[in-house]
């Protein structure tokens, strides 16, 4: 190929590939459900006017959301120390699960330690509803190491032994809500 066309010719072969790449992207992006392809567009009146409904992907819909969602809030209070992270999974501040919480990170921040959640597992969980109560039963294992309040590492990572966890829960408007949790091992 002479010398002075290879450019051009580079430069159409990648426009090429570009378009087959955006038209690849956009039909496979217009691929989805035939639910999701059924669903109307809310005009902007009713989305303003609609009152959301739990979803699956809303943690508070169900015993066992909520009850993940604050184990994993929890362990992101151990880095920091603050116990508020839990506030919206639990029934208040005042609650026998909050209270705890903020007495265990209360606990470490007294003596200048904080920790890091490397492993978080909630097996064999089971729940039971009745009415607006729910209680929910797991083994739960965590593993991690603790740190300075500044974050420095002061111990190896380690596993803690597997405990066996039942946790109360509350529907308060709608949602599901942690009351209060106890273990045993």
């Amino acid at each position: 190929m002479d010398e002075k066309y290879r450019l051009p010719f580079v430069a159409l072969i990648a426009l090429a590939v570009v378009a087959v790449v955006v038209v690849a992207v956009v039909g496979l992006g217009s691929l989805g459900s035939s639910a999701e392809s059924a669903a109307p567009t809310p005009s902007p009146t009713s989305a303003l006017t609609a009152t959301p409904a739990a979803t699956p992907t809303d943690p508070l819909s169900t015993p066992e959301g909520v009850t993940r969602a604050f184990f994993t809030a929890f362990n992101q209070g151990w880095r920091t120390d603050d116990p508020t992270v839990v506030g919206p999974y639990v029934t208040g501040t005042d609650s026998s699960a909050y209270l705890s919480v903020s007495s265990f990170l209360g606990g470490q921040k007294g003596e200048n330690t904080a920790a890091v959640i490397t492993t978080q597992e909630l097996d064999n969980m089971r729940s039971s509803i009745t009415g607006a109560t729910a209680a929910v039963e797991f083994d739960y294992t965590v593993g991690g190491y603790s740190t300075s309040l500044g974050g420095t590492p002061i111990e190896t990572p380690n596993l803690l032994a597997p405990v066996h966890v039942r946790v109360n829960l509350k529907l308060v408007g709608g949602r599901w809500l942690v009351d209060q949790y106890t273990q045993t091992s």
